[in-house]
């Protein structure tokens, strides 16, 4: 049986019942998801990582005890899975990373985020990973906003701007932010065994508008009880756009360099960027998102 999904506006056709956007497409797709047997290792690798190798056509990302996922031109992804693993590992793995390297081979910039409509333009919430992103982006859901997508955010050029496409409708939220916002914790949701970070579907809160993006915020914890926010400007926008791409290694990996450049700079000139601290303590939770709210929102 295959499965048919959406993501970053790609129609996906799979051999894995991946737990995205459902469509019911009968024509063309986009992406193809097999499973099939993969080799260690890349005949003709130009490029090679701690857990990865690649060439100009091809990308080989190999996540132990999970899978090998093999990864080509932009339209087509086998999966060679690992007997111990269960899907949902496979999934994080190929919703984050596998795609990612597939908006790459087809010149779409994957950028480090989650993201929100605010009146009719994308708001992107960057940072490392932990800081709080999809926390944040959950408090904007709840007070209205539509998501437009969680870790990973779709880049590329539309009429002179630079656009988001939209990802799917869920994220991925630490368990004791789950509490704060009593949503339950379901075990088949956890995202590994091992880590305490669950899946959170908001199909109603989700809108597949691509949207021209009007700012980023670089979200950031500290050991301070009070928060604070400051415009970046001048050069340092572009060094901290780079800093927050997506496995930032990838489209050096990949000969991605030049059109990866293309985008950031053009979203540099065209976007506001800010720094916004927050106090690590999660008793400072509550009251950090109606700082930003305040500040992103007006």
């Amino acid at each position: 049986m295959q499965y048919k999904f959406k993501a970053f506006g790609l129609n996906i056709i799979s051999d894995f019942p991946f737990q995205a956007s459902k469509i019911d497409e009968k024509g063309f797709f986009d992406v193809t998801i097999k499973s099939g047997s993969v080799k260690n290792h890349l005949e003709n690798s130009t490029f090679k990582g701690v857990s990865f190798e690649s060439n100009l056509k091809q990308f080989l990302l190999i996540i132990p005890n999970v899978a090998k996922f093999l990864i080509e031109e932009g339209n087509k992804i086998t999966i060679d899975a690992d007997k111990t693993a269960e899907l949902r590992e496979i999934e994080l793995f190929l919703l984050g990373s596998a795609l990612s390297v597939i908006l790459m081979q087809r010149s779409i910039v994957p950028f480090h985020g989650s993201a929100f409509e605010k009146e009719g333009k994308a708001v992107i919430i960057t940072g490392n990973s932990g800081a709080g992103k999809s926390s944040l982006l959950r408090y904007f859901i709840n007070k209205g906003y539509k998501a437009l997508s969680d870790d990973v955010c779709a880049l590329n050029e539309q009429d002179n701007k630079i656009v988001l496409t939209p990802s799917y409708p869920s994220s991925k939220i630490w368990a004791d932010v789950l509490d704060i916002y009593n949503i339950s914790k379901e075990e088949e949701k956890q995202v590994r065994p091992d880590i305490e970070k669950y899946k959170i579907n908001f199909e109603e809160d989700f809108s597949e508008k691509i949207t021209e993006v009007e700012a980023i915020y670089i979200l950031q914890s500290n050991n301070d009880i009070d928060f604070s926010i400051d415009e970046i400007k001048g050069f340092n926008k572009f060094t901290k756009l780079k800093q927050n791409l997506y496995r930032p290694k990838f489209p050096e990996a990949m000969g991605k360099e030049k059109e990866t450049f293309i985008i950031l700079n053009k979203l540099a000139q065209q976007i506001k960027l800010y720094n916004i601290f927050r106090s690590k303590s999660i008793k400072q939770f509550m009251q950090f998102n109606k700082f930003a709210k305040q500040n992103i929102i007006g």
